[in-house]
């Protein structure tokens, strides 16, 4: 991680920010990929938490590094609720992978959350990575996913002790995560330089 800078992302890092996210996670998943679509949707949403998003630029201040916060919440009745945070996507440079610059991206981020009024953070991902940086089974803390269901790629980190004690529920991500429309993303994907969506094997659509 030798001379790379992390910092806030502003305005101006916008676009860029979704070309990165789209070159990270490009045929990972599916073929193609959504996640910039979705960023770029929630751009200017009161549920974008924008003082925790961080960028990681190169010595010629390209950006090679980005992470993206939400608010959540867990609800255990129509009138009963917990506000939590989310990350992701977190994206880095296929160039610049597997050189600690996405841990580097969630320890910062994280330290910058503590003493921000919420119990929490909620996320789905690889427990074999993620549990490095203090995230158990959401399960734990009797969470669920929005549909009921439990699986150990959802996860829980408390920001304090005790923390989530008394949160309980269904987490309920922001809906531009799950409703994103195909003719919608087709059309965002022509403002970016072509590419090959390829079927590959472990993608999960």
């Amino acid at each position: 991680m030798q001379h790379v800078t992390f910092r806030l992302e502003t305005p101006l890092d916008y676009a860029n920010s979704e070309f990165l996210i789209r070159e990270a996670f490009w045929n990972v998943y599916q073929p193609g990929c959504e996640e910039h679509f979705i960023v770029h949707n929630l751009r200017g949403d009161p549920q974008v938490v924008e003082s925790l998003n961080l960028v990681c630029t190169d010595p010629e201040g390209q950006l090679i590094g980005h992470i993206f916060y939400t608010r959540s919440q867990v609800q255990s009745a129509p009138d009963t609720s917990w506000p939590v945070l989310t990350f992701g996507p977190i994206s880095v440079h296929p160039t610049f992978q597997k050189k600690g610059i996405g841990s580097e991206l969630i320890r910062r981020s994280m330290a910058s959350a503590k003493g921000m009024g919420f119990p929490g953070i909620l996320i789905t991902g690889n427990p074999a990575y993620y549990h490095r940086f203090g995230f158990r089974p959401a399960s734990d803390y009797g969470i669920v996913f929005q549909d009921g269901s439990s699986f150990p790629e959802l996860m829980a980190c408390e920001l304090s002790p005790g923390a989530l004690d008394n949160v309980h529920g269904r987490l309920l991500f922001c809906p531009q995560f799950s409703n994103v429309d195909p003719v919608a993303l087709e059309a965002f994907d022509l403002h970016f330089p072509p590419k090959t969506r390829l079927k590959k094997p472990g993608q999960l659509h």
